[in-house]
């Protein structure tokens, strides 16, 4: 409904017509409805393009002639443009619409970017490295002559020793111990006796899915591993964990209560009578 909503708030402004709509919203309710009632057709000839709803923008192989083709650029977290760009790059690039830009940066042309989860370490890098990262990075072991110069659009979290040049953080970092057990889960992750038992003595548990602790791991359990939470999901327990959750998690979108048989409560529901 988002999308419909976006392509509406866009003719209502005046930004788009009809046409533009179908053309650029091709993926939304909006279009469909319009194709199947034959309200509208598809403009003909009409070949700009808009970039919407994207971590990262990489402009940098773009000609002069293809920037012209860009109509506007809307919602992005960075748009990266080549490190030293020509004049006509910029008078075209320039001429683009942007909306929701939250940063821009001039990179040379071997940078990598990475989209997703990364985990970096020494071995993982080149000396003198430029890595763009959206979504979740994680970087332990990163010595000083590295010269890592990193750009996160997301989640960093990092070694406290772990050395690195941050160009830009759009978004949140965090920073755990080095002794520290990472254990890293980019699905769902259950959490039972037999988890808790392999645990080493100081574990960071870092996911971007949804965490499901059992209804017989306790509070003691938990303080005697001492787990603490990297969570960009949500987890689910029982309310009496609650509160060790809260007080031992950097980032948790929510955390919701578990029934005693581990399966999630259900919200109810307003209904008019």
């Amino acid at each position: 409904m988002s999308k419909l909503y976006g392509a509406l708030r866009e003719i209502k402004n005046g930004d788009m017509s009809f046409d533009e709509v179908l053309t650029y919203y091709t993926y939304s309710t909006l279009p469909a409805f319009i194709h199947k009632t034959g309200i509208m057709k598809k403009k003909e000839g009409n070949k700009m393009a808009r970039i919407i709803n994207q971590a990262s923008v990489d402009l940098r192989s773009y000609t002069p002639e293809a920037l012209k083709i860009i109509k506007s650029i809307t919602n992005a977290a960075l748009v990266i443009l080549p490190e030293n760009p020509t004049t006509e790059f910029s008078e075209a690039y320039a001429a683009i619409k942007k909306t929701n830009v939250a940063d821009e940066i001039c990179i040379s042309g071997n940078a990598c970017i990475f989209n997703g989860t990364a985990i970096l370490t020494e071995d993982d890098v080149a000396d003198n490295s430029f890595i763009v990262c959206n979504g979740l990075a994680i970087i332990r072991n990163m010595p000083k002559e590295k010269n890592l110069k990193l750009v996160v659009n997301g989640t960093l979290i990092k070694s406290a020793s772990a050395f690195m040049e941050i160009v830009k953080i759009n978004g949140s970092t965090y920073t755990i111990d080095d002794d520290a057990k990472l254990i890293n889960s980019i699905d769902k992750l259950m959490i039972d006796k037999n988890f808790i038992n392999n645990l080493s003595n100081k574990t960071a548990i870092i996911t971007c899915g949804n965490i499901y602790i059992e209804s017989d791991i306790t509070e003691e359990m938990l303080k005697s591993k001492s787990v603490t939470f990297y969570n960009i999901g949500q987890i689910t327990a029982c309310k009496e964990l609650h509160g060790y959750i809260h007080a031992n998690s950097n980032k948790v979108g929510k955390v919701l209560t578990a029934k005693e048989d581990g399966t999630k409560e259900k919200k109810k529901l307003f209904r008019w009578k």
